[in-house]
């Protein structure tokens, strides 16, 4: 029998399969050698490529250069001064520490490196042809290094092949040079491809500095996140949701300094986004991470474009927190200190009283009697109420020229009162909670009436605003339950006689042990002998009609957190498994991993959605203005839960263009 022999590979085969751990593109390369010159402190890093740097990659710096005498080491296998031992990864600010990357591109390329040091007076090169070294020469050149790679992966075809096209590989490189300029102001860094200069970030002082230089005049539709928490920091630039692509203009991420595509990062980002973006979408973002060195692992892949975090949960859970707070705030309406003096009010005649019905004895449209409007404007647990007397103060007066309709205006509701919450001679009461004051957005917009019965159309400071009226409402109401169970304090209604629910034994049992969740949503439930479901109360907020379809619905999220097995719940089968599909689609997760407080968003937006007002639905003049009214009690209207902006706003200049007019 004969046997293979076992035998030690040459040192030149080795570095070329090492090489395709570190270098897998030309990107891999320009990568490795630009942090090398951050290392090193230059201050201006000019990048050279051809053919998407297939054929060349040359990156010259002005950084502190190596001594001649260290030349040679420094192009062999694990020769670094970024570590001694092997603690020293735990405190580890550099980017480089394996020495691999020049070795390893050596070994797949023409290379030439040339250096030199401030104390010396000429510098030194080396060159060394797919592997093979030559001696080292002296040169004259200023301080700093240049590096020269050209046709990288001629000697290995079978990596060769696998490389894109040029445009491909140099969209790989431009956004790798963007991103370092976001997170080095100070450092210059010009781009040239075949010839051409493609970019060029001169020194700023500032990252606000360079992120102007980049964006340019889309700044304005970014929020600032500036957020800490012991010596955790997360900093950087979100965009608004409305920005929100499959495919963002810019999701670039840093830990330490270093780039790097960590799916923490990512799904924490994902998170703070939830309720504001559609399925789907995602909003550009350029996020810094700092942490403590100790938190981190970086010597996860020689490509150290991944890491790994200690604690995932705690961090994703700090990212998520800090971008939906910093989102929220960053979008909400400026609220003017005129306009606060003159709407915000609490007038001391109107006295607390149980007695809401007055408030809300308007007449249901014939057009749609089915719809409720009493029931959709109900505001349980009010902390400032009117006595029934008072009501009709809140009249305004009746205008007493209706405009003339002309042309194809016949999808426009006209309302036949003249809306103006702050004019002085029109009273109304500002719902405030007695705890804070409030701000209603809306206090100085006139009502102009409502377009194809979806949304309502406001004038504002020459403004035009349509307000997509269900997903306006949707918003209030998931504010409202959101608030009233951080109070414990979610209103339930008693039923006269139970609403039953059919269900198996084995989904009843998993309803009976999150019955804790479900009351706190407002539903007192029981469990029948023959494993049905009683609910005997349930929050007042909602349409009796419709409690069986919205407890269908958010059994269906309890129990697709839960991870029972699917098959065994077959009648909402299919339900759990399109809204697995959706939370993957939209967290990144899937619904098991959901902690407490997502899955009460994901109860909260189902039970608002069910509630609110729908499009199709024609709204009189009174219930506008009380849905006006209430958005003085939420912190945050402009996006629906599910992400769908509520508000969109023309101004003056914009209608004049629609015209033609300059």
């Amino acid at each position: 029998m004969q046997f293979d022999i076992i035998k030690k590979l040459p040192e030149h085969l080795i570095n070329q399969i090492k090489a395709g751990e570190v270098v897998e593109r030309p990107y891999n390369v320009v990568k490795e050698l630009v942090e090398n010159s951050i290392d090193a402190c230059a201050k201006n890093i000019f990048i050279e490529l051809l053919d998407g740097g297939k054929q060349l990659i040359k990156i010259t710096d002005d950084g502190k250069g190596i001594p001649a005498s260290q030349l040679s080491i420094a192009v062999e296998r694990h020769a670094t001064s970024k570590i001694n031992k092997f603690t020293d990864l735990e405190n580890l600010t550099s980017f480089g520490f394996r020495g691999e990357a020049l070795p390893s591109i050596a070994s797949v390329s023409n290379f030439t490196l040339r250096s030199r040091i401030q104390e010396e007076d000429y510098g030194s090169e080396l060159i060394i042809n797919y592997g093979e070294k030559n001696s080292i020469k002296n040169v004259s050149m200023p301080k700093g290094t240049v590096v020269q790679v050209k046709e990288i992966f001629k000697n290995v075809p079978v990596r060769l092949k696998f490389l894109k096209s040029t445009a491909t590989e140099f969209a790989h490189i431009h956004d790798f040079i963007t991103a370092m300029a976001f997170c080095n102001p100070n450092i210059a860094f010009k781009l040239m491809h075949n010839g051409r200069e493609v970019s060029n970030f001169v020194q700023k002082k500032t990252f606000l500095e360079r992120f102007s230089d980049i964006i340019g005049v889309e700044k304005s539709n970014f929020i600032q996140l500036d957020f800490k928490r012991g010596s955790f920091e997360l900093t950087g630039f979100v965009g608004k949701p409305e920005l929100g692509k499959s495919v963002p203009s810019h999701f670039i991420t840093f830990v330490n300094g270093r780039y790097v595509k960590d799916k923490v990062i990512r799904s924490g980002i994902l998170q703070g986004y939830q309720g504001l973006l559609l399925k789907g979408l995602v909003a550009p973002a350029i996020i810094f991470v700092t942490v403590d060195p100790s938190w981190i692992d970086v010597n996860v892949h020689p490509s150290k474009t991944e890491i790994r975090f200690y604690d995932t949960l705690a961090v994703q859970e700090f990212i998520s927190i800090a971008v939906q707070d910093q989102i929220k705030n960053g979008i909400k309406e400026k609220k003017a200190p005129d306009i606060l003096e003159k709407s915000i009010k609490l007038e001391e005649k109107y006295i607390k009283s149980d007695d809401y019905s007055s408030i809300f004895k308007i007449s249901k449209s014939e057009e749609n009697p089915k719809f409720n409007q009493e029931k959709y404007f109900q505001k349980p647990n009010y902390q400032s109420h009117i006595k029934g007397s008072e009501v009709a103060k809140l009249k305004m007066p009746v205008s007493e020229s209706k405009p003339k309709i002309i042309e194809n205006s016949s999808n426009i509701s006209q309302p036949d009162k003249s809306l103006n919450l702050s004019s002085k001679d029109e009273k109304f009461i500002p719902f405030i909670s007695s705890s804070r004051e409030k701000f209603n957005p809306f206090a100085n917009a006139k009502y102009l009436g409502q377009f194809d019965n979806c949304y309502i159309l406001l004038e504002f400071e020459k403004e035009l605003w349509f307000l997509d009226q269900h997903a306006f409402h949707e918003r209030i109401l998931y504010e409202e339950i959101l608030s009233s169970h951080k109070a414990s304090k979610t209103p339930r209604q008693e039923l006269l006689a139970p609403i039953i629910i059919p269900s198996q034994e084995i989904l009843s049992d998993i309803i009976m042990e999150n019955k804790g969740k479900i009351l706190s949503l407002g539903f007192e439930i029981e469990k029948l002998k023959n494993s049905h479901i009683a609910i005997h109360s349930f929050p007042s907020f909602l349409n009796v009609q419709k409690i069986p379809d919205i407890f269908d619905e958010i059994i269906t999220r309890i129990v697709a957190v839960n991870g029972l097995p699917q098959g065994e719940i077959y009648p909402i089968f299919e339900k759990i498994s399109k809204f697995t599909a959706g939370i993957q689609e939209e967290l990144n997760r899937i619904p098991s991993q959901l902690n407490d407080e997502d899955l009460f968003h994901l109860l909260f937006a189902t039970m608002a959605c069910h509630s609110a007002i729908r499009a199709g639905d024609p709204l009189n003049f009174e219930l506008v203005q009380r849905l006006l009214q209430r958005a003085s009690d939420v912190d945050f209207y402009s996006h629906c839960p599910h992400g769908r902006p509520v508000i969109r706003k023309f101004t003056s200049k914009d209608v004049s263009s629609w015209f033609l007019r300059t």
